[in-house]
């Protein structure tokens, strides 16, 4: 049991998982492929005997360390949503005066011409 925990286990810990992800992932799918390896970690674990006292201090660390890789990924995704809601914030806005300026136009533009009808019918 313990070679199979073992080959499942890097020796470059999270490091390695996180080199090893594809760069086409998503901060969303990174999250939750090193939540997944967390779970299995944790799990196997529970399953290693007291007398493997190494083996669960580096699982632990492992563990750890795949937490804090997982709470990095989470702020990095956070700030960027935030940067994104902003600026999407910004452009309603700026959406928002310019419709507000097309129907001011608009509204002139009618009047004059109501004005103009009127004008030219007397």
């Amino acid at each position: 049991m313990v070679s199979i925990i073992w080959d499942i286990m890097p020796d470059t810990q999270t490091a390695a998982v996180v080199a090893s992800l594809p760069a086409t992932l998503s901060a969303a799918e990174r999250i939750r492929i090193l939540e997944d390896r967390c779970l299995t970690l944790e799990t196997q674990l529970s399953s290693v005997g007291n007398s493997q006292s190494d083996l669960k201090a580096e699982m632990r660390q492992e563990i750890a360390s795949l937490r804090s890789e997982i709470e990095a990924l989470a702020k990095s995704m956070e700030s960027s949503n935030r940067q994104i809601n902003g600026k999407l914030d910004r452009l309603f806005g700026a959406r928002a005066v310019v419709t507000a300026a097309i129907t001011l136009l608009t509204s002139i533009l009618g009047s004059g011409v109501v004005h103009l009808v009127v004008s030219i019918g007397k």
